[in-house]
């Protein structure tokens, strides 16, 4: 199936990915592995709630771990919209098109929309606001770990790429790369924008849909070195997944790292930027295992095979991915 054509005036103006609701058991443990490996700041905490941002951060909150006995999850991921009129926009859009969308309320967040496209595509919620709080990208002394600027993007795990791709394109997210299967032509992953970088979210094939990882920027390979030096030294040092390594597209060098709880999180160097509107998609083919990490280890086969369920969602079987060759 081709890729559909870029949507130049969307019905409403989605910014960027901006904030991720992950679930917890341990809430003491995450904090530890968050602020002091890789380096994020508390927020706010509220009961069995805690809210964290990255040091160059001014928005108030762009992980939210809430502590729960069930299985870990996903709760959603988040989009930001221009403001509460575009929240708006959004509202009416999803009415019109028969899309499932109702306000939920979020705290620190000023208006959230909660979108479900259908039982294949992650929940996604579209914030129009929050509290600001002092960036702390100056503030040395209180640095600690990888020093976590920001969050970029997700990546997700779905069974039907073609589709879901769909809905984010209709809202005038740009492919700047996809991935072939060299077998049957079908598209097996897709790198999709709003702001001016490769990605916001990632969708792969595989057994879904499933949060595969989330990803903070940090500023330089010193800062992903003392990420995991650090979680070494909390005896977490078998947390480092997958990396040192770099990724042929869009560039990175990047380290996956699993939390307390099994959740995978990228930390990556500052990627290309990918900006004007006549540029197109890069495409590679599955095949295509030294051009998609040109150096450093194929990813181990759980990195291919394990992702964070959504809360309340039905993923069904979930087999190996399919969009790096099989190691």
């Amino acid at each position: 199936m081709a890729i559909p054509e870029v949507v130049r005036k969307p019905p409403f103006n989605i910014t960027r990915a901006s904030h991720v609701y992950l679930t917890v058991r341990d809430l003491d443990a995450s904090r530890r592995f968050y602020t002091e490996i890789l380096g994020l700041v508390v927020s706010a905490q509220e009961g069995g709630t805690l809210y964290l941002r990255g040091i160059e951060e001014a928005c108030h909150h762009s992980l939210v771990l809430r502590q729960d006995d069930a299985p870990p999850a996903c709760d959603a991921v988040g989009m930001r919209v221009t403001d509460a009129e575009e929240l708006a926009l959004a509202e009416d859009h999803f009415a019109r098109a028969g899309i499932t969308a109702r306000r939920v309320e979020r705290p620190y967040e000023n208006g959230t929309l909660r979108v479900t496209f259908d039982d294949r595509s992650p929940p996604v919620e579209l914030c129009a606001g929050m509290p600001l709080l002092p960036r702390l990208l100056n503030d040395y002394p209180a640095q600690k770990g990888g020093r976590a600027l920001r969050l970029d993007h997700y990546q997700c795990v779905v069974p039907d790429v073609d589709a879901t791709a769909a809905h984010f394109m209709a809202l005038g997210f740009r492919p700047s790369k996809f991935t072939t299967s060299v077998e049957t032509g079908q598209i097996v992953s897709i790198f999709l924008h709003r702001k001016n970088n490769p990605h916001d979210i990632v969708l792969a094939q595989g057994g879904g849909p499933r949060l595969h990882h989330f990803c903070y920027i940090v500023s330089d390979l010193a800062a992903l070195l003392r990420a995991c030096d650090v979680a070494a030294s909390f005896g977490l040092g078998r947390n480092v997944e997958h990396g040192i390594g770099r990724h042929g597209p869009p560039n990175g060098v990047f380290a996956y790292l699993r939390d307390p709880d099994g959740h995978r999180i990228e930390l990556g160097l500052p990627p290309m930027q990918y900006m004007d509107a006549e540029e197109r998609a890069n495409t590679w083919d599955s095949n295509q295992g030294q051009a998609l990490i040109p150096w450093g280890a194929l990813p181990p086969q759980r990195w291919r095979e394990e992702a964070s369920s959504f809360a309340g969602v039905d993923a069904g079987e979930a087999p190996a991915a399919r969009w790096l060759p099989q190691v």
